[in-house]
């Protein structure tokens, strides 16, 4: 049904000419290039589309010097544009593509609570806990003054653990009221057992799973299926951020950070560069200690980036620290590109194992991945121990008190 007729044509007798087995000799032997070098069909018509040129050699150098020259016309404008200090969003032209699917948009909407454009965000998964580990995620944020959004992914209502939702609904503000304002997605995952099976939940993460109704139709918002393979959902987590930072500003900055291990002692928005063009697209990594362990030295980190990009790209960054991927920081115009690479490396790599993200972190990084990036001016890599974000986790050899790490207080 909807098909009238399949129409065949013969090779240079068509919209598109195959050049493919004519490698035998030269196109111009054959008679099907002119002395401007245009591909031609037998009947001496300039042929619209000219596919597999590179089995000719003549074609190809001429159209290697033509490829050289859009180059330098596209670095020219690109120094250009750059030079604009991101006037116009990131997000307008991409160097990753959107995570939503062609003729999509995300529909996923908060389940209770607003976003605010206008101020700045954490975004965290905070799935599966007790009341307890909110109580000092939220109230140590609380104390330090911070007075932007928390935006939260949680488990489905009926799912919670006794208490925790009514905690988070208290910590809702309206648009210009000051304090720290929670926004709650419950997001829906079909979770899958190593052998296909459907599951219920994640596992701590192990099973891949796949994101329900993210993704509704350009013209009626349909919901459409999980355009992606089932992945671990520490991987799927950045896909929602990308989402959730569509709400803010091009100026504002944002957190990422891991919610069930992480707590705040100052406020990590108080000083931070904001408001002149000059500073604008800045994102910041985080580094593991870098005495202790390396990349190479990480049997979990090497392995990661292994399965997704090959023991090559280890051998390369095997004495480079390891950047946690579960906190960054950087201004939405950054954010958003940055994110967009993150959800581009699963669709490139299809690495499937817990833990990837952190390899595509790594790899966004060591490679330059994000160089020249609209929206992003400067990655900054902090040691450990010296930026807004301490990460601890590969300290664990003796207590912070021996590394001088942990006050009287």
């Amino acid at each position: 049904k909807g098909i009238k007729d399949v129409v065949e044509f013969e090779q240079g007798k068509g919209l598109i000419n195959n050049l493919g087995v004519l490698r035998t000799k030269p196109l111009r032997e054959w008679g099907l290039l002119n002395d401007e070098n245009l591909v031609l069909n037998w009947d001496g018509s300039v042929s619209a589309v000219a596919h597999q040129f590179d089995r000719d050699d003549e074609l190809n150098k001429h159209l290697k010097g033509i490829r050289k020259q859009y180059e330098n016309e596209y670095n020219s404008n690109a120094v250009e544009t750059k030079s604009d200090s991101f006037e116009a969003s990131a997000s307008t032209t991409p160097d990753f593509a959107s995570p939503a699917p062609i003729g999509t948009h995300v529909i996923l909407q908060p389940t209770f609570g607003k976003h605010r454009s206008h101020v700045d965000a954490i975004f965290g998964l905070a799935e599966g806990y007790d009341l307890q580990i909110y109580l000092l995620f939220i109230e140590s944020l609380k104390a330090t003054g911070f007075n932007g959004d928390l935006v939260l992914s949680v488990s489905a209502l009926g799912s919670l653990k006794p208490g925790v939702e009514d905690y988070l609904r208290s910590n809702h503000k309206d648009e210009n009221e000051d304090g720290i304002n929670v926004v709650v997605y419950t997001v829906t995952w079909t979770c899958y057992t190593g052998d296909g099976t459907v599951a219920e939940g994640a596992n701590g993460g192990i099973r891949k799973c796949e994101l329900v109704d993210m993704y509704g139709t350009d013209t009626d918002e349909k919901a459409i299926k999980d355009p992606r393979e089932p992945r671990p959902v520490a991987t799927a987590r950045f896909e929602l951020y990308w989402a959730w930072s569509q709400y803010y500003d091009d100026a504002n900055w944002i957190m990422l950070i891991d919610t069930r291990d992480a707590h705040f002692q100052l406020n990590p928005f108080a000083n931070l560069r904001r408001g002149d063009k000059e500073d604008m697209g800045l994102l910041y990594f985080f580094a593991e200690n870098a005495e202790v362990s390396s990349i190479g030295q990480s049997k979990f980190n090497s392995g990661w980036l292994k399965e997704a990009y090959g023991k090559e790209i280890v051998k390369s960054y095997s004495k480079k620290p390891i950047i946690c991927s579960g906190s960054t920081m950087g201004q939405k115009v950054a954010m958003e590109p940055y994110l967009r690479a993150m959800v581009a490396q699963f669709d490139t790599t299809k690495c499937k194992a817990k833990g990837c993200d952190q390899g595509f972190h790594n790899y966004l990084y060591y490679s330059g991945a994000l160089s020249n990036v609209k929206g992003i001016k400067d990655v900054v890599e902090f040691e450990q121990g010296k930026g807004l974000i301490n990460n601890l986790g590969v300290l664990r050899t003796k207590p912070l008190r021996e590394w001088g790490l942990l006050n009287d207080e």
